[in-house]
């Protein structure tokens, strides 16, 4: 729906990403995976991906979100 506010999503960040977005865990509104990145200061790329609703894994800031959705962002080499 146009001019409609972005759907509110839960997010969290691990290890080092914690300290760089200043955040372990909140709530943002963002209607992709790039705008909730974006709003707790990281971006998706080759060292950062978001885990969405613990099922898939994406870099794709473009892939859309819906309210209540839970998005960690952990770092892409954190699993060795």
């Amino acid at each position: 729906v146009q001019g409609a506010p972005a759907p509110e999503v839960r997010v969290s960040c691990y290890g080092a990403l914690a300290n760089r977005a200043g955040l372990r865990s909140g709530t943002v509104r963002a209607a992709t995976l790039g705008e909730a990145a974006a709003a707790v200061g990281l971006e998706l790329d080759l060292h950062v991906v978001a885990a969405l609703n613990g099922e898939r894994i994406s870099r794709d800031p473009a892939f859309g979100l819906v309210a209540g959705d839970f998005v960690a962002f952990i770092s892409a080499d954190a699993g060795g």
